[in-house]
């Protein structure tokens, strides 16, 4: 936990993420006593069906829900190959997280086949 609040760091890997679905899933939970300030996510690792790329999606990242989208705002996100990665920074005036809050991603246009992925979330701890 100290490393995590002095350095920027990896706070999370989720893997099979579904694309291919409208919803919300949640990535990190910022721990008590702490705030957290996401810095950037990292999408890779997909799969599906015919391992088709990325290339119709939209989705967002953030604390708030139903949208969220007070880190990394919609947008639709591609990745040309299956072997390839995607690193999306923070937006300008991001909203940071709070004791118990939940950062998600949020699919709100799904890829229209059969397609996960693995998301890594990076940013570091403040104490409160």
């Amino acid at each position: 936990m100290d490393a995590q609040r002095k350095t920027l760091n990896l706070l999370a890997t989720l893997d099979a993420v579904d694309l291919n679905a409208v919803a919300e899933t949640t990535l990190y939970t910022c721990p008590i006593g702490m705030v957290c300030y996401v810095t950037s996510v990292v999408i890779r690792k997909t799969a599906g069906a015919g391992a088709t790329p990325v290339d119709t999606v939209s989705i967002s990242f953030g604390w708030n829900t139903a949208n969220a989208e007070d880190v990394i705002a919609n947008g639709v996100r591609t990745l040309t190959d299956v072997t390839y990665y995607l690193i999306i920074g923070a937006m300008d005036d991001a909203v940071h997280g709070i004791a118990a809050g939940t950062f998600k991603i949020d699919v709100q246009t799904a890829e229209g086949a059969a397609l996960t992925c693995s998301v890594d979330v990076f940013g570091y701890l403040v104490p409160v």
